[in-house]
């Protein structure tokens, strides 16, 4: 993620500021791009340490992303679940493909959407495209299909629909407008005005 520097000023001339770091003093964190092993650790070690600092109180992360690595998405929803501190989750734009899963993952009522944000899911693509041989190319497979399941699995239970249903619904890739995103259950309000 890029560094954003503001001047502020200060009793003792101007001082500057990196505005992730800012926010993220302030438990609100970004995810904005393929989420990578960097942006993953980052993730991770932030929501690990506001957690430590106060179990009680909410951290936010924002959603811009097209998915990511499925290793990092894994490793990012097993965080968030596995915290006291309640995770508000919120779609500025686009979650898609893996990044659903993060959105969905929040906790129930804490899953929000801006009112012209898409939200996309389907079932993993298999971008392996390593020349192998036989045995090794089973091994692949059956791997890719364990983290499919996973996959559905999590959403499953994060819409409240049977993993059947969502093999079905998510065969192709869908495409849902915020207000569509809420009736199937990936969020639970859209933001529609600043408090």
């Amino acid at each position: 993620m890029n560094t954003i520097v503001l001047q502020e000023d200060q009793e003792h001339g101007d001082h500057a500021t990196d505005v992730y770091q800012k926010m993220a003093n302030d438990r609100i964190l970004f995810i904005t791009d393929y989420v990578n092993d960097n942006m993953a650790i980052d993730i991770v070690a932030t929501l690990l340490l506001k957690d430590c600092e106060n179990p009680d109180k909410k951290i936010t992360i924002f959603i811009n992303s097209n998915g990511g690595d499925i290793r990092n998405v894994f490793m990012i929803y097993d965080v968030m679940t596995a915290l006291s501190s309640p995770i508000e989750t919120v779609c500025i734009g686009a979650a898609m493909n893996e990044a659903a899963i993060l959105l969905a993952g929040g906790a129930k009522g804490m899953r929000l959407a801006t009112k012209n944000s898409t939200i996309c899911f389907n079932q993993l693509i298999n971008n392996n495209q390593n020349h192998t041989n036989m045995t090794d190319a089973k091994n692949l497979f059956d791997q890719f299909k364990i983290d499919n399941d996973k996959l559905l699995k999590i959403l499953s239970i994060a819409v409240s629909k049977p993993v059947k249903q969502l093999r079905k619904d998510f065969d192709r890739r869908v495409f849902f407008t915020a207000t569509k995103a809420l009736k199937y259950g990936f969020i639970d309000k859209i933001v529609s005005h600043s408090k």
